[in-house]
């Protein structure tokens, strides 16, 4: 992959590690240049100065060393506390949402607040020294950096700030709806990411309008097959530069994975298709060829792990595990699903809303991708969590409801057809789960009053001039 320094700046404030290490950097500087302050302008802290309360050496060493041992203990103390809340969260949420921890920046700036203010103390603290007299070598006065101690109290200061709002920040970092509400705004913000506004779209059939189009252009034509380089899951495609290359050479070319797929060394990645004559193909294949396969090796890149860029199935996965866990008997927490579908249920209205048929790329595009289905997304988000959500009446119901809701607003029939299939689908999944008594008939007449939903556009006013569930407070 060719190097992006935006995505490597970005990559690099997602990480733990970043901001505190740039802030350290920071305090380093800031102890070099305070002392060359105090030795150009000094100052009598007998007179204005004389809150600082110190003007022998030893005061300063005093109050340089305080701050640094206690602040390195509660520097200590903050990263177990951070560990115990990163192991709460993967014991009870899933292990893929550590990486939302690591990159919480309060986090990250707390702990770089303490040690940066650490680093300070230390290094100004060396710079401290008394008189030296004249029967030595060398001869020089007693010298207390007064700027230098003063950063240092405010840095203090700033510490305790920090350590108040850890403590109030903590409990927000595993408060279950917060970190939910966090993913769902992620992934609608995937989802507008991935998929174009209705207005982009002026053809009703366009990925079949794409799919012939792209027939017609490859047909009876020879394909280069291009494999991956490397083992691992798909976390970027450089789309730019595929399209740059393309245009340069006249290719077409059709990428066989998305990100977050994985895919084996050896696997067919690509595949190139020469635009040009054959006779303009066969003089210029031999010198393309290998510089062919160096660049579209470079516009994948994969990595031992997903990441929502570029992937909002991973998103929804992530949401997936959060009801497979509540649901599961050591939790139990059927509200926390409930959570859980109301921001996946946003996510599918704002695909269904912007119509999100696949015109990605545009129909006259060189570059193609496999898209992200209305089906697939469905797939994804219900299917998995299915077995989950039959067994608990409330959740199996509200899971029929937000089913319903989003069937209602999407004109497509193709949807439509999708989202009714998992409705019966939990419905025969409930009836298996749930006793008649104990909420299987809840759940039955929750999907007949939804089935006539779908059915009678009219059954809809009458729903919401009640106080049922479909837009009313039931």
């Amino acid at each position: 992959m060719r190097l992006d320094p935006t995505r490597i700046l970005s990559q690099l404030r997602a990480t733990y590690w970043f901001v505190p290490s740039c802030m350290v950097a920071i305090a380093i500087v800031l102890a070099f240049v305070m002392p060359w302050v105090d030795e150009r302008y000094s100052i009598d802290p007998s007179g204005s100065f004389g809150w600082l309360g110190q003007t022998q050496t030893d005061g300063a060493r005093a109050v340089l060393g305080a701050i640094a041992g206690s602040i390195i203990g509660v520097a200590g103390t903050t990263f177990s506390i951070t560990m115990v809340a990163v192991s709460f969260a993967s014991a009870n949420f899933g292990p893929r949402l550590i990486a939302n921890f690591m990159r919480d920046r309060g986090n990250q700036i707390t702990l770089g607040t303490f040690i940066a203010t650490f680093v300070y103390c230390l290094l100004v603290l060396r710079r401290v020294h008394n008189a030296a007299g004249d029967g030595g070598d060398i001869s020089y006065g007693a010298f207390v950096p007064h700027f230098s101690v003063i950063v240092a109290l405010t840095l203090a200061l700033a510490s305790v700030g920090v350590l108040i709002y850890f403590i109030h920040h903590v409990p927000e970092t595993i408060n279950i709806d917060r970190l939910v509400a966090q993913i769902g705004h992620e992934l609608r913000r995937g989802v507008t990411e991935l998929f174009p506004d209705t207005d982009a779209i002026d053809d009703e059939n366009a990925a079949e309008t794409i799919a012939l189009a792209w027939r017609e252009r490859i047909d009876d034509r020879p394909a280069l097959s291009v494999c991956a380089a490397a083992s691992g899951f798909v976390q970027r495609i450089d789309l730019k530069r595929l399209a740059e290359l393309t245009d340069a050479h006249a290719l077409l070319v059709r990428v066989q994975y998305r990100p977050g797929d994985f895919v084996t060394e050896g696997d067919i990645a690509f595949e190139v298709w020469h635009q040009d004559p054959p006779t303009v193909q066969e003089r210029h294949a031999a010198s393309l060829e290998k510089t062919l396969r160096a660049t579209l090796h470079d516009c994948l890149e994969t990595g031992y792990q997903r990441t929502p860029h570029q992937n909002c199935l991973f998103l929804v996965e992530q949401l997936v595990e959060v009801i497979g866990r509540a649901m599961s008997p050591g939790i139990n927490d059927p509200f926390t699903a409930i959570t859980c579908l109301n921001w996946l249920k946003g996510a599918l209205v704002e695909f269904v809303e912007r119509d999100a048929r696949p015109s990605q790329p545009p129909r006259d595009a060189a570059v193609r991708v496999h898209p992200i289905t209305f089906e697939r997304l469905v797939a994804t988000a219900f299917d998995q969590t299915r077995q989950y959500v039959c067994s608990d009446r409330d959740v199996a119901m509200h899971a029929m409801t937000v089913l319903a809701e989003i069937a209602v607003r999407t004109s497509d029939a193709d949807h439509r057809d999708t989202l009714r299939r998992r409705m019966d689908a939990l419905r025969t999944a409930s009836a298996t789960a749930l006793a008649a008594e104990v909420g299987g008939d809840d759940v039955a007449r929750r999907h007949a009053d939804a089935a006539r939903l779908l059915d009678d556009p009219q059954a809809r006013r009458s729903h919401r001039d009640g106080p049922g569930w479909f837009g009313g407070s039931g």
